[in-house]
């Protein structure tokens, strides 16, 4: 689910099969049940080496209605990048300068769907 969409509930679907002869014709019922689950999840590693995969670092998960904040810290504490669009990830740059190989550190906070908050904190291997 994407932007402000509100969830979509439960639902019962009738679906009719005829052709234009009547030479038949067929009904059915499907029901269709959602689960609402939650998650929150973020890649341990990322690899922007310019071979195409793995470029970027997202925020993942499931019935995520806004991204509050994802801040990403090397080891010294300076924060290399922070976003509250869930659709930008980060490219491994800070500054115009390329990062190297190390671990960083993570947090992130979004709001459910179901209006709660989750926050999540850890690391990333940055690989090259």
């Amino acid at each position: 689910l994407v932007g402000s969409e509100m969830c979509i509930r439960d639902r019962v679907y009738t679906v009719q099969i005829f052709n234009d002869y009547a030479c038949f014709n067929f009904s059915d019922t499907i029901r269709i049940d959602v689960e609402e689950k939650y998650s929150l999840d973020v890649p341990q590693a990322f690899s922007p080496n310019g071979d195409g995969n793995n470029g970027f670092i997202f925020v993942k998960g499931w019935g995520i209605k806004e991204l509050v904040s994802f801040s990403i810290f090397n080891r010294f504490g300076e924060k290399v990048f922070e976003s509250t669009d869930i659709e930008q990830g980060w490219d491994g740059n800070f500054k115009g300068d390329a990062q190297g190989i190390e671990t960083y550190i993570y947090t992130v906070e979004v709001i459910y769907y179901n209006g709660e908050t989750a926050r999540k904190k850890g690391n990333i291997n940055l690989i090259r």
